[in-house]
C-alpha cells in the first residue's frame, strides 16, 4: 500500500476512494496501490472509469527517470480507455456513460502557432499540463480525471481489450506514415515490436509498398502477414548491401546503438529520403552521434515525430476502425498489473500489454 501522498491526489482509505492507482514511490521500485480522491473536476474536464489500460515501455523509462528527473510518488500511463463517468459543465462533446479514449497529450492551448498550425500536439504553452502522465495522475488507474478536449469518442465496433494500446503505438506510427503519405512510396519498418508491428499493418493498408526489416529473422512470416512484402535481416551484411538504397521512407520503430548501425541503416534509403524516428532509447544507455556526412551529401532528413494531433488521432482511429487494424496483446487482470508491468520491463510482451479494470472500483473496497 502506498505511503508517500502526492500533492494534487489525497491519499485516503479504500473506504472513500475514488479511484485506485498503481503508484510508484521512486525509481527501479515496485509499483504500490494507492486509493486516492480527486481534485475538484474542472468545467472543461472528464472523469473516466477505465475498462482497458495499455502499457508501454514509455512509462518504465518515465518511472526510472531513464530520460529526466521526475517527482515521485508517480502513476504513469498514458493507454486509457473508458466510460465517461462524470464531465464539468463545459464539457457538451460528451455525455455519461460514453467510451472514450486517450493517450499522451493532457492538453493544449488552442492559441498558439502550433495549435493554431494543427500541430496542437507540439504546444509549449501548458507547461506541466500538457501530457498525461506527468506530473499528474495517468492511467495505471481505475479512474482518470483530463482535459475533455484530448479525450476520443471511441466506435463500439473497436475491440475494447486491443483499443488502448492505438492510443499510443496506433498514432505514434500513423500520424507520420500519413504526413509523409505517397502511393508511390516505398517504406522501410525496422523492429518487429509493440510499435513495428502497428506501423506494418497501417503502412500496408495506406497503400505503400512495405518491406520488414528486423534482427529477428524468425519474424518473417509473421510480418508479411501484416502486409509486409519483403523481409529484411538487419544483421545480415549480404541482406542489407542488396537492399541499400532502396526506400524512400524509413520508420524506425525501434533505434541504433552506435553510429555504425545508424548509417547502415540510412544507406538502405534512396538519396533525398527520410529517415523517421519515432523510438527513443535510455539517454543513459545510448550515445549516438549522427551520421552528418551521410545525412548532408545524400540529402536525407532525420526526422522526429511525437504521437499525433487531435485530428490525426480522430483519422487514426476512423481509419483502424475501417480496416480492422488491432495490436497483438497479452492481457492482465488489474490486480495482477505488477506481472504486466514486469513483463513489459524485463520481459518480451508479444507485442503489448493490456489491463482489464473490469470490477476492480468495487472489489477493491471490500
Amino acid at each position: 500500500m502506498a505511503t508517500k501522498e502526492h500533492s494534487v491526489y489525497k491519499l485516503v482509505g479504500k473506504d472513500e476512494a475514488e479511484g485506485f492507482a498503481w503508484s510508484f514511490e521512486g525509481p527501479n521500485t515496485e509499483a504500490v496501490l494507492y486509493p486516492f480522491k480527486f481534485p475538484v473536476i474542472q468545467s472543461h474536464e472528464v472523469r473516466i472509469q477505465q475498462t482497458y489500460f495499455g502499457l508501454c515501455y514509455t512509462d518504465c523509462h518515465l518511472v526510472n527517470q531513464d530520460w529526466f528527473p521526475i517527482n515521485y510518488p508517480s502513476v504513469p500511463g498514458h493507454e486509457i480507455l473508458g466510460r465517461v463517468v462524470m464531465k464539468g459543465d463545459q464539457v457538451t462533446q460528451f455525455q455519461i456513460g460514453d467510451l472514450v479514449g486517450a493517450g499522451f497529450i493532457r492538453d493544449s492551448c488552442g492559441k498558439c502557432k502550433y495549435c493554431i498550425q494543427g500541430n496542437d500536439q507540439l504546444c509549449g504553452q501548458m507547461g506541466d499540463e500538457h501530457f498525461i502522465p506527468l506530473p499528474k495522475f495517468g492511467g495505471f488507474a481505475t479512474h482518470v480525471q483530463f482535459p475533455a478536449k484530448w479525450a476520443f469518442p471511441i466506435p463500439n465496433t473497436l475491440p475494447q481489450n486491443l483499443t488502448p494500446p492505438l492510443l499510443c503505438a496506433g498514432i505514434t506510427v500513423f500520424a507520420p506514415l500519413k504526413r509523409y503519405f505517397n502511393p508511390k512510396k516505398e517504406v522501410g519498418i525496422i523492429g518487429i515490436g509493440g510499435l513495428g508491428h502497428l506501423a506494418i499493418k497501417f503502412s500496408a493498408a495506406l497503400g505503400m509498398k512495405t518491406s520488414a526489416i528486423s534482427t529477428s529473422a524468425d519474424k518473417e512470416q509473421e510480418a508479411k502477414s501484416y502486409g509486409a512484402i519483403d523481409f529484411i535481416v538487419s544483421n545480415d551484411p549480404q541482406q542489407m548491401a542488396k537492399a541499400s538504397g532502396r526506400f524512400d521512407i524509413i520508420l524506425n520503430c525501434a533505434h541504433a546503438s552506435t553510429v555504425d548501425e545508424f548509417i547502415a541503416q540510412t544507406n538502405l534509403l534512396k538519396n533525398g529520403g527520410d529517415f523517421i524516428m519515432v523510438g527513443i532509447p535510455a539517454v543513459n544507455k545510448v550515445e549516438l552521434q549522427l551520421p552528418f556526412f551521410q545525412l548532408v551529401c545524400r540529402q536525407i532528413s532525420f526526422i522526429g515525430s511525437l504521437v499525433g494531433s487531435r485530428q490525426e488521432n480522430y483519422e487514426m482511429i476512423s481509419f483502424a476502425n475501417q480496416h480492422k487494424i488491432y495490436p497483438t496483446c497479452e492481457e492482465f487482470e488489474f490486480h495482477n498489473f505488477k506481472n504486466a508491468y514486469d513483463k513489459l520491463l524485463n520481459g518480451r510482451p508479444k507485442y503489448r500489454c493490456v489491463v482489464k479494470v473490469g470490477n476492480a472500483p468495487e472489489t477493491l473496497k471490500l
